[in-house]
């Protein structure tokens, strides 16, 4: 292992890096390369949610991760005990990430956490930032009740190498304020600064909870102005309802509310999206639907 220090645009990253050695050929350059990631708010367990608390659905998260098996999930409102459960029940993935530092270091604080399949991705660079005025710095800890809610939200990033091709890929995760307007516009221009900071033609992934509705939003405009593209939109064949919120029920039929968004840019085809109604017994893993995308790396 040893330590590069690389430059984002104009901002400075400090990256481990860690380079296994891939066995056999690459695949060319020009050959199609399946990768499948999955946006995933798996509602946080610092919240008393009665027969939906985390201990009664956290095998169900598991079961629908492995169910897909993504290369990369892209989680939001995972606090530190979620994170070592997932950890210790998929061997498969590690993760990258911090906190919110929301509160002193308790444990309590969310996370904007990328999974990874380790025996297929390694996180070349990685890094957070904050959707404030001072992104490269975090917000000083909250106490009280704001301690979850309040402060900062984070964006968790990576550039990942594919060991079997040697493709290059970014990956972007993100968590938007409840509070729609002009503040959730500032965060997306705010990831699409740092975006236009990459390579010219970088393969990009950008996932999480939006908070706000694809299609029909100022925001989401905004987002697919700028040479981002709606995975759903994209995808040669689309399942599931476009609801994302299910308040830990089953789709209401009345409702079309997609908050949950994996946007891509580059050269990135869409096989399929998948909303995932994965349940037991009417028992679901979390209040949002998972979204799942079958992606092709051109």
């Amino acid at each position: 292992m040893f330590h590069v220090i690389t430059r984002l645009g104009r901002y400075l990253v400090v990256s481990a890096i860690v380079i296994p050695v891939a066995t056999g050929t690459p695949q060319s350059a020009t050959a199609q390369t399946q990768f499948d990631v999955m946006t995933f708010n798996i509602r946080t367990s610092n919240i008393s949610d009665g027969d939906n608390s985390w201990p009664y659905r956290k095998e169900l998260v598991v079961e629908t991760i492995r169910k897909f098996a993504p290369h990369v999930v892209g989680m939001q409102e995972a606090i530190s005990e979620q994170i070592d459960y997932l950890t210790s029940e998929l061997p498969e993935y590690r993760w990258l990430g911090i906190d919110r530092r929301l509160n002193g270091g308790l444990g309590l604080s969310e996370h904007t956490p990328i999974f990874y399949r380790h025996a297929e991705l390694a996180p070349i660079e990685s890094g957070n930032f904050w959707l404030t005025d001072t992104p490269d710095r975090p917000p000083v800890p909250s106490t009280g009740a704001r301690r979850r809610r309040g402060g900062g939200r984070i964006v968790t990033w990576a550039r990942f190498h594919h060991l079997e091709t040697g493709r290059a890929v970014y990956v972007f995760n993100t968590h938007l304020s409840l509070r729609r307007g002009q503040g959730q516009i500032n965060s997306v221009n705010l990831i699409l600064e740092r975006i236009e900071a990459l390579p010219p033609g970088s393969t990009v992934i950008v996932m999480g909870d939006f908070n706000n509705v694809a299609e029909q939003s100022d925001l989401w405009k905004v987002a697919t102005a700028n040479g981002l593209d709606d995975a759903w939109l994209l995808a040669d064949e689309r399942r599931g309802p476009e609801l994302t919120l299910s308040d830990f029920g089953p789709p209401d039929p009345g409702r079309t509310d997609r908050i949950d968004w994996i946007l891509v840019g580059g050269e990135v085809g869409v096989r399929s999206v998948e909303t995932v109604l994965h349940n037991e017994g009417g028992r679901y893993p979390s209040d949002h639907y998972p979204v799942a995308a079958r992606l092709e790396l051109n």
